[in-house]
């Protein structure tokens, strides 16, 4: 085999969750483009819908199903689903997530749930669930999970997405270590502002953050692209990176190194 296939997911069972949109789709269909047996879920049917055509028509396979990763029944279900229909779970990449900019003054306890229940609840869960099957099956497996830039720097406006993110990348570590015996890494991504149709919109009402944005950014002045986040996730699920585990990759273009 030529030295590159170490970077494939030949025949690996992908699960991405948040996959209808933006780094998620992104992320699903070059999984696909890898070599992998994709399943995606969200609760946006009809996105999730039109990536599964995406994939099948160029000869792809793409499973999807509905998914809340805020609510634990949900999880169950949408992993069962997946199990029942490709047999085993290889690779999960917990991309969905949610914010809500704000002052930490004026952040309520209902906001506070939906904010950690969608970013750092979701992980827990839908990773248990996968290492749960992944022990079942043998084999080990790799979970990496979407953080942020945030989740390494103070975020203002973004106090409780931030302090979700964090928790994020250390309950990693923790499951890195408690699954590493059964052959399970664990790893992060923490991407910076990526560009979206959300986030070109939020961008050009805000030129306080657009300035941020091009005085951050040491590599260029612009977001970040999806592919430029989706590259390392599909590394570090693959066996290229199968001596790392436990590890936060920032990808930011240097904004949180100084």
């Amino acid at each position: 085999m030529p030295p590159l296939s170490r970077f494939a997911l030949q025949d690996k069972v992908v699960v991405v969750t948040g996959a209808g949109r933006g780094i998620g789709r992104v992320i699903a269909r070059e999984a696909f483009e890898s070599g992998a047996r994709v399943a995606v879920g969200s609760r946006s049917v009809g996105e999730l819908e039109s990536l599964s055509q995406e994939i099948k028509a160029r000869g792809g396979e793409c499973f999807h199903h509905v998914l809340d990763v805020s609510d634990t029944r949900s999880i169950a279900r949408f992993m069962a689903a997946v199990v029942a229909h490709y047999g085993r779970v290889d690779v999960l990449i917990n991309n969905a997530g949610y914010n809500k900019a704000g002052s930490l003054l004026e952040c309520d306890e209902a906001l506070y749930h939906q904010i950690v229940d969608a970013n750092l609840k979701s992980v827990m869960f839908c990773s248990q669930a996968a290492a749960r099957q992944m022990i079942a099956q043998g084999g080990g497996g790799a979970i990496v999970n979407i953080s942020s830039q945030a989740s390494v720097i103070g975020a203002p406006g973004r106090g409780i997405y931030s302090g979700a993110k964090a928790g994020v990348n250390n309950l990693s570590r923790s499951m890195a270590a408690e699954w590493a015996e059964h052959g399970i890494r664990v790893n992060v991504v923490a991407p910076t502002v990526t560009r979206s149709a959300l986030a070109e919109q939020v961008v050009a009402a805000n030129p306080e953050l657009a300035a941020s944005i091009r005085s951050n950014n040491l590599l260029r002045h612009d977001f970040a692209e999806p592919e430029e986040i989706s590259a390392p996730v599909i590394f570090l699920a693959s066996a290229a990176a199968s001596m790392i585990t436990g590890q936060i990759l920032v990808v930011d273009g240097g904004w949180t190194m100084v």
